[in-house]
C-alpha cells in the first residue's frame, strides 16, 4: 500500500483510517498473512531491496574500477544500531568491510550510504586513506559524499524503484 500524503501529516492519515476501517493507530492487518505490521515508507519487500543493492555495488564498483573485488558488506536492521554508531554506515579499512544500516530507511537513502562508504573503499584501495580522512570536511570525506550522490542519482535513471 503506497500511501501520498498530501493533506497533513502520518498521524492524522492514521486516526483517519481508524475511523472509516476500524484499524488500530498506525497499524493494518495484511490479508495475506493476517498479521499486524507496521507501515514505514519502505514498500519494495527486503528480497527485492538486497538484489537492488547488489546491483548498485555491481554499479559503483565498475564506476571506481575496483571490478569483482568487493568489500564485505554487512547489512543492519538492529533497532538503535544508527544511534549507537552515530552514523548510517561505516568502512572499516582494516577489514575491508562496510556496515549500512537499513533500520527504517528509504532505500535511497541507504545507497547513498553504501555509495560514500563503496568511494572510502576505493581509496583505501589506492592507498591515500589516512587517520583524518574520515573527518568532516576532509578531502576523502568531501569525495566520498560527492560522488556518493552522483551515483545515486545516476543509478536513480536506470532503476527508479529505489525512490519507493
Amino acid at each position: 500500500m503506497r500511501v501520498n500524503n498530501l493533506h497533513g501529516s502520518k498521524e492524522r492519515l492514521f486516526e483517519m483510517m481508524q475511523k472509516v476501517g476500524g484499524l488500530e493507530s498506525k497499524s493494518i492487518i495484511t490479508e495475506v498473512t493476517k498479521k499486524k505490521e507496521v507501515l514505514t515508507e519502505s514498500v519494495l519487500p527486503m528480497d527485492d531491496r538486497k538484489e537492488i543493492i547488489d546491483e548498485f555495488v555491481d554499479f559503483v564498483a565498475e564506476k571506481l574500477g575496483f571490478g569483482d573485488k568487493l568489500p564485505e558488506i554487512g547489512l543492519s536492521d538492529k533497532e538503535g544500531h544508527a544511534g549507537e554508531m552515530k552514523s548510517f554506515g561505516g568502512y572499516m579499512p582494516g577489514e575491508h568491510s562496510i556496515l549500512l544500516i537499513i533500520t527504517n530507511r528509504n532505500l535511497a537513502d541507504s545507497l547513498r550510504t553504501l555509495g560514500h562508504e563503496l568511494v572510502h573503499y576505493s581509496q583505501d584501495l589506492k592507498g591515500v586513506l589516512t587517520p583524518e580522512s574520515g573527518k568532516t570536511g576532509s578531502e576523502h570525506e568531501n569525495e566520498a559524499n560527492s560522488m556518493a550522490g552522483k551515483f545515486l542519482r545516476e543509478f536513480g535513471q536506470i532503476n527508479p524503484k529505489i525512490f519507493e
